[in-house]
């Protein structure tokens, strides 16, 4: 559903992903000439050209504190975030484009660069998987929340959870060494442990949410049917669909020490719970008079509480 390599405002990520192999096969033909390619250069060139490399570090280094900051097991902070690294990371692939080799200190500082490039070419991929995923996931819970009949697709099935956690698995197998990401004492990337941790806790978080507009979907249909049969005095009927949805309401209730929502207009995972809840409730209430010997009046006053939490649960949607 949706195209993971596409560009994101205005970034173009294949022409960014194919500058970073160029970089790569360019540094290749050097390593096979035998060593290092000796150029003069002039003082101020080299000035020059160490001032640029030291604005790449800061540049890197500056992205590396953000993203260490952020909240990225928040798939809506992470979407932001990611345009931050991509214009990163062409700035310095730009500027390493233009370097010209000139003694150890640049070539360390150059090394340094280049693993770091690396590292956020891998993370970028990741980002860009998990951005598209939010957009999927986010305009499908307002199908669900909205709807009046078959989306004609189960949630949990329809998208590719699976690639974005290959990608994190990817991005965790090609962790650095610290030593090779480090020049002059920066840190050119984040904490890497840490962002794999994240992430991994953001793949859950759209997990659940599926999870949640799956729930809803399977039960509505349930409740309704279960209730009609109420009204018409068909208590054995009633209470089979109503246990039914009871027992898809008790299991998919999302349950995280997370709490996110995948768009302004959406639900974050704590309203799903309360959502479904609530939900629960009001069927738990009819399940309790769903036999004929009950006294009408009761019944009626218990089927009266029940539509209160299901009114209530309408109410989480609509405030």
């Amino acid at each position: 559903m949706g195209d993971s390599d596409r560009s994101t405002d205005g970034f173009d990520f294949e022409d960014l992903r194919e500058e970073v192999v160029r970089r790569k096969l360019l540094l290749g033909v050097a390593a096979l000439g035998g060593g290092s390619i000796l150029i003069t250069q002039s003082d101020s060139t080299q000035t020059k050209d160490t001032d640029e490399l030291a604005q790449a570090e800061t540049r890197l280094e500056d992205v590396a504190g953000q993203v260490n900051d952020a909240d990225m097991a928040n798939p809506r902070e992470v979407s932001v975030l990611y345009n931050e690294i991509t214009q990163a990371l062409k700035s310095v692939t730009d500027t390493l484009d233009q370097h010209d080799s000139g003694g150890t200190q640049t070539e360390q500082q150059v090394s340094a660069l280049n693993a770091a490039i690396d590292y956020y070419d891998t993370l970028v991929r990741t980002l860009n998987t998990g951005t598209t995923l939010l957009s999927q996931v986010a305009e499908s819970e307002l199908e669900v929340l909205r709807h009046r009949r078959s989306i004609g697709y189960d949630p949990v099935t329809a998208f590719d959870l699976g690639s974005f956690e290959e990608f994190i698995t990817r991005l965790s197998q090609s962790k650095k060494d610290p030593e090779t990401i480090t020049s002059n004492g920066r840190k050119l990337v984040p904490d890497q442990s840490q962002v794999i941790d994240s992430l991994r806790v953001q793949r859950d978080v759209f997990d659940r949410h599926l999870t949640a507009q799956q729930t809803y979907l399977d039960t509505a249909m349930t409740i309704e049917s279960g209730i009609r049969a109420y009204e018409q005095s068909q208590y054995d009927t009633a209470q089979s669909k109503l246990s039914q949805a009871r027992e898809s309401l008790s299991s998919g209730i999302p349950r995280t020490e997370v709490s996110y929502r995948l768009s302004h207009a959406g639900l974050s995972l704590d309203q799903h719970a309360t959502l479904l809840d609530l939900r629960r409730e009001g069927v738990s209430k009819l399940l309790d008079v769903c036999d004929g010997s009950v006294p009408e009046q009761e019944r009626r006053a218990v089927a009266n509480t029940a539509l209160n939490y299901f009114f209530e649960a309408r109410q989480v949607i609509t405030n």
